[in-house]
């Protein structure tokens, strides 16, 4: 018996939370929670188990949605679909950095959620494979592939350091590490090896 997928909601308009949330149900998904802040949002996804997000990029409080997933995704990736009535050029741009796997558009219905669903699902699976298939990813320990992923996204060795809770000397050994391992010059090197 496979379990059902449970959903974390961030919307603020409370009927169309309500709506997705029945939807969800409808077609075999559990929703975990709404939240209608970024604040909220955390809190969920922290105490919940949470395999996929739907956000509006638009929520009241301090973070919008893209900021509030972007925290999210600091803590564990999980599939992220967005949804939204519009956004200018500046915002979409905001929102493809943080990798999306799929973007629903209001109004939407049953079909349309579905569809974005297996979308999203779809495409977050065949990022983790296509890791999981890498050569230069298997000869990696479990913390080199966090600190690759990690530099992958942008970030320093000290926001490394922080975020895994080591010192930014042993962040640096481990990408040294990375690097003689796989033969490469730079961290960018390894990074095309991991995608391309």
């Amino acid at each position: 018996m496979t379990s059902t997928r449970k959903v974390l909601i961030i919307e603020d308009e409370v009927l169309i939370a309500k709506d997705l949330s029945y939807i969800l149900e409808d077609i075999g998904y559990e929703n975990v929670g709404i939240a209608s802040t970024g604040a909220k949002a955390l809190e969920l996804f922290r105490n919940h188990k949470v395999d996929l997000v739907i956000s509006d990029i638009n929520i009241n409080g301090d973070m919008d949605g893209i900021d509030t997933v972007k925290a999210i995704l600091e803590f564990k990736e999980v599939p992220i679909i967005y949804i939204s009535a519009f956004s200018d050029t500046k915002t979409v741009q905001r929102a493809i950095e943080t990798s999306p796997s799929s973007f629903l558009t209001k109004p939407y219905n049953e079909r349309s959620v579905q569809i974005a669903i297996d979308l999203a699902m779809a495409n977050f699976n065949k990022t983790q494979q296509n890791l999981e298939n890498n050569e230069v990813f298997q000869q990696l320990t479990q913390r080199e592939r966090e600190i690759i992923l990690l530099i992958a996204e942008g970030k320093t060795s000290a926001e490394i350091a922080d975020q895994l809770f080591i010192s930014p000397t042993t962040a640096a050994k481990h990408r040294n590490n990375i690097l003689a391992k796989t033969g490469c010059n730079n961290t960018s090197e390894v990074i095309k090896l991991l995608y391309s």
